[in-house]
């Protein structure tokens, strides 16, 4: 009981702490994040080195050919034949992208809009599309009263 309050206390201290730290500088956060991520993929890369070199009939020798957790499978579209191995090498990817993600937009000035994410760009496809939809269905109508009209016309 206690270790957990400890735990929750500690949670408290940092996303406090995190958070006033983020609203005075974003950048140095989203680089101090990326070390972290970068740490997990060097992880992964190691415990994926461990599996794929570990002995004939080790424990962690079978991990090549475990199945993954069916969760797993889904999440990660590892398909039927997903393995343990398939999700630590799923796993170490999305470590790198997040990374990635965040040494780029440390580098981001607070004044410019993330170069990853444009809600504009987004806003616009979605209204391309909608107006694209609408176009296709007028179309569509003009299309089926011209048939409904040759019917009509050829009883």
């Amino acid at each position: 009981m206690i270790f957990r309050a400890a735990v929750i206390g500690a949670q408290g201290v940092f996303a406090t702490g995190f958070g006033l730290a983020y609203v005075a500088s974003p950048a140095f956060c989203h680089r101090f994040v990326g070390y972290i991520e970068e740490e997990a993929v060097l992880t992964y890369t190691k415990i994926i080195k461990a599996i794929e070199e570990a002995e004939e009939g080790s424990e962690l020798e079978h991990w090549k050919s475990h199945p993954a957790p069916k969760i797993a499978k889904g999440y990660w579209h590892l398909g039927e034949n997903g393995t343990v191995l398939d999700v630590m090498k799923a796993v170490r990817a999305d470590e790198a992208e997040h990374r990635d993600v965040n040494h780029a937009v440390s580098g981001v000035p607070d004044d410019t809009v993330n170069p990853l994410y444009d809600p504009r760009e987004r806003l616009d496809s979605m209204l391309a599309k909608y107006v694209r939809d609408i176009m296709e269905r007028e179309q569509q109508e003009k299309g089926d009263k011209k048939v409904a009209a040759t019917s009509t016309s050829s009883l």
